[in-house]
């Protein structure tokens, strides 16, 4: 006798509506173009809060877009994008000679697009009675121990030290100064030490976790360069801009060609971020045309 064959089980609706649901909220890949896909950027530690901004305009603007920062000492920023850990970098200087003949001689070469100013800037408690530097006083504090100032700078941004020994013609192992863990130890020691003396980025100045009290216990110090015939200037927006202060610095966007989404990145940081980077601690590297209509 012939064993009796099961009936055939029927997907009931609710079973395939549970089907429908695990099925279709598996994640599809979003293909990488100029507007989508996911990137990480290295930037100098200094930077991020700017960066980030950048970052949640334009996913913003592209939701199919994900940009994810990676804050590090200027000294490892560039290091994180030659060995593939990011596909792009914003770092505040030029680039050293051995950086360079790297980003030349990889297939394809980085490639590397000026998107803001930045700037060097001096402070001091607001108790000293200075007034003004000129670089050359810069140069002499910087690389002498003078018994009644104490120089400070942050111990591990590379690029802020060959940046400044450069401005004063000098060498990177002839600075003399001591070295703070961060921008924030920096801003708090001199605040605390009327003979302290500071060097720090203009982006530097808001970017640490130091409160309003602390930041009011220091005061930038107008700087005069040779050529400016003695007049010192503040690192204002505007003297940044046309060169007037003398310790000027381009922010730029390095990347590698063959990335679309890092293209598309950059392509917006040098248009429409530009307008961004006006409102920030930063300097765009462009003025953004307005039009104003009279009627």
């Amino acid at each position: 006798m012939r064993g009796l064959k099961a009936p055939k089980r029927l997907l009931t609706p609710f079973s395939f509506l549970l089907l429908l649901l695990i099925f279709g909220c598996r994640e599809h890949p979003v293909a990488e173009t100029a507007r989508s896909g996911a990137l990480t950027v290295a930037v100098d530690r200094q930077l991020q809060g700017v960066a980030l901004v950048q970052g949640e305009v334009f996913s913003r603007h592209y939701p199919e877009a994900r940009i994810t920062f990676m804050p590090s000492s200027s000294g490892k920023t560039l290091k994180q994008l030659l060995n593939h850990a990011a596909g792009a970098a914003i770092i505040s200087g030029d680039l050293q000679p051995g950086e360079e003949s790297l980003a030349v001689s990889m297939k394809p070469p980085l490639r590397r697009e000026p998107v803001g100013h930045d700037a060097l800037v001096c402070i001091v408690n607001q108790r000293n009675t200075v007034t003004a530097f000129s670089l050359k006083e810069l140069s002499t504090l910087y690389t002498r121990q003078a018994s009644n100032t104490t120089p400070l700078i942050t111990g591990d941004d590379y690029r802020l030290r060959t940046f400044l020994a450069e401005k004063i013609g000098k060498k990177n192992e002839e600075l003399r100064a001591w070295a703070c863990k961060s921008e924030g130890e920096l801003i708090r020691r001199v605040g605390a030490d009327r003979s302290a003396v500071g060097l720090l980025f203009r982006s530097s100045l808001n970017a640490p976790p130091v409160s309003r009290e602390e930041r009011n216990q220091i005061r930038v110090v107008p700087l005069a360069s040779e050529r400016s015939g003695g007049r010192a200037y503040l690192p204002t927006r505007q003297n940044i801009f046309d060169g007037s202060y003398p310790l000027v610095t381009t922010v730029y966007y390095v990347y590698y060609p063959g990335n679309v989404l890092a293209t598309g990145f950059g392509s917006w940081l040098s248009s429409s971020g530009q307008k961004i980077f006006e409102q920030s601690s930063l300097v765009p590297f462009r003025l953004f045309e307005r039009t104003i209509i009279l009627k």
